[in-house]
């Protein structure tokens, strides 16, 4: 039977600072603040197989190492007394790790799931750093696999990717008594506050916040009018998978010239403007932010959430995905801003009593995305084979849970397949359009592949009105 042992493992750091929270970590922050008492709702949890060599110790020197190269992981935040939000680098405390023993029938697996349950029931005391907890299953004395929990506040979805390449990287040096491989430069989110502060810093923010005063102007006040219904919001998650979709989508982005993310944006766009009878879209895309060389190799928070209006006039796909592509890339230009500020221009848009509702997110979790390369078996994908393969669709209830009125994400964790996931809000679509949605996007696609001019036909096909449609990141 498996059992666990429970260890604090110091760790070492080379400096202890307190310095302002960045605009990212004070973002998230205040998602947080608005998610309470669900402390833990915006903890990740993530995990890596390790190669069946290696000590349980030896894991948890890796852990260790981790933790003292990245500052985010051991930062805590508190207001000081005037209110601000501040950072406060530690140089030395202890972390939570648990190592469990298997036994022949038990499943890692399984193991690992229950561990991540009950992290998610287990907040962060965002003052007490490290934010960051970490496991390990050992078989016949050998590491299978390790996975962290982590809060929002220290990490995003890049950086994720990171500690878990790092952490298999460091492991495997360790296994084989090889020296450990150095850290790579990145900046420390203490001197990304600094940058923020400065004369380029402050200029960006302006930058961003007119985008910003654009974007509110042009924004359609909301795409869901309340239908009525349960004081209190009451959401549904379902998700897609789908092998139609996974050969349909690179097929039109090179078809189109765009990247395989505004495809798929393309197509949301296009369904929500049609419900709403709006000749445009507005949402927010979720963004790592690191278009900057020395935030590339950043473990840290610095995400952000910016918006993008989609012009949906004319006939043809092709031509909306074109102009989709422009706004995401003045989008992701203007990622850098002060959340507070824009939490104020959100709420006095259009005056009292008329706020502009930008609760539609788009979060395109893959780590390809980019315009494909040229493929020979392009040809192949037609009409029929794309229409049979949609008789091998999944859609079902699905676990992922958010707090806005529209959470689309997107994946392709297994090869081979679409993962599509959309959490909405029970007033804006329920489940049963959720799942109409889902069948939706994946219709629209096909039909744009056999439809080599990319004109008005598909829309043509999409429900409107009420919202019945004929039947988704990291």
């Amino acid at each position: 039977m498996a059992a666990f042992v429970r260890h604090r493992i110091p760790f070492a750091g080379r400096r202890s600072v307190t310095a302002p929270a960045t605009c990212a970590q004070r973002h998230i922050w205040n998602l947080m603040q608005e998610q309470l008492p669900d402390a833990a709702f915006y903890d990740v949890c993530y995990w890596v197989a390790l190669p069946g060599r290696g000590t349980a110790q030896d894991l948890l020197d890796v852990c260790a190492e981790l933790v003292a190269r990245h500052e985010s992981l051991h930062t805590g935040f508190h207001r000081d007394a005037d209110g601000t939000l501040v950072q406060q680098v530690v140089d030395a405390a202890e972390f939570e790790a648990e190592v469990w023993t298997l036994g022949p029938h038990d499943d890692p697996d399984a193991v690992r799931e229950a561990w991540e349950r009950r992290m998610r029931h287990t907040p962060f005391d965002p003052a007490r750093a490290p934010l960051i907890r970490f496991m390990v299953t050992v078989v016949d004395g050998a590491c299978v696999l390790a996975a962290f929990c982590v809060s929002h506040l220290a990490v995003d979805l890049t950086s994720v990717r990171l500690l878990a390449d790092e952490m298999t990287r460091l492991f495997d040096a360790r296994a084989a008594d090889r020296p450990l491989p150095p850290a790579v430069p990145a900046r420390q989110p203490v001197e990304q506050a600094q940058l923020e502060q400065s004369p380029r810093g402050r200029a960006l923010q302006a930058r961003a916040r007119a985008y910003w005063c654009r974007q509110l102007d042009a924004a359609p006040t909301t795409l869901f009018p309340d239908r009525g219904g349960p004081a209190g919001p009451v959401r549904y998650s379902a998700g897609m998978s789908s092998r139609a979709a996974a050969l349909a989508v690179p097929v039109l982005a090179r078809r189109w010239r765009v990247s395989t993310s505004v495809v798929l944006l393309t197509v949301v766009a296009r369904l929500l403007g049609r419900r709403a009878g709006q000749p445009s879209c507005t949402l927010r895309l979720l963004t790592a932010n690191r278009s900057d060389p020395d935030v590339r190799g950043t473990v840290a928070n610095l995400h952000t959430e910016v918006p993008v209006t989609i012009a949906l006039d004319g006939d043809r796909a092709e031509d909306i995905a074109r102009r989709a592509l422009a706004a995401c890339t003045a989008a992701y230009a203007n990622g850098l801003y002060d959340p507070d500020d824009v939490a104020r221009l959100i709420a006095s848009a259009r005056g009292p009593g008329v706020p502009v509702d930008l609760s539609y997110c788009f979060n395109d979790i893959r780590e390809e995305q980019a315009l494909p390369d040229a493929a020979e078996d392009d040809e192949a994908v037609s009409g029929e084979s794309l229409r049979a393969a949609m008789a091998d669709t999944v859609v079902a209830p699905d676990e992922f849970e958010e707090g806005e009125t529209f959470f689309i994400v997107i994946d392709d964790e297994i090869p081979g397949w679409l993962r599509v996931v959309l959490n909405a809000d029970h007033r804006a679509l329920t489940p049963s359009e959720v799942h109409a949605f889902l069948r939706d996007i994946e219709r629209l696609l096909v039909e744009y592949v056999e439809n080599t001019g990319g004109d008005h036909g598909p829309a043509a096909a999409v429900g409107g009105g009420t919202g019945r449609f004929s039947a988704a990141e990291s």
